[in-house]
């Protein structure tokens, strides 16, 4: 199966793996993620400079700054790995994991978001 997936199927199958992990849909982050996820997917380019050219780029679509993109991402990254599903944490991000202690970087979540699309295409 070739080409690209549609902009439904991203962000039915971001939703859920992000609640499977215990990441809280009231949070603004939780929007910003899967966003990020979907832009990073259709755009891998931006992956490779997430301040400069990611975070504006979800930060446009939500009429906010590139700054608060980031921190909200951040706390939902946080709570989840704090308050979420440490077995299907574990499974996601099982190069990162180690001991639970320290959570991902915004930009290795995104990563493994968009990876899973693409090992899976």
């Amino acid at each position: 199966m070739g080409g690209k997936r549609s902009r439904v199927d991203i962000l039915q199958r971001t939703t859920y793996h992000m609640v499977k992990m215990g990441f809280q849909a009231r949070q603004r982050g939780y929007r910003y993620l899967r966003e990020a996820v979907w832009v990073a997917y259709h755009d891998p380019e931006s992956l490779t400079s997430v301040t400069k050219l990611l975070y504006p780029k979800v930060a446009k679509l939500f009429s906010t700054t590139d700054k608060q993109v980031e921190r909200a991402i951040r706390n939902a990254i946080e709570t989840a790995w704090t308050k979420g599903n440490q077995d299907a944490l574990q499974v996601f991000f099982k190069d990162i994991y180690g001991d639970g202690s320290t959570r991902p970087t915004n930009s290795e979540v995104i990563e493994v978001l968009v990876g899973f699309f693409m090992d899976s295409t």
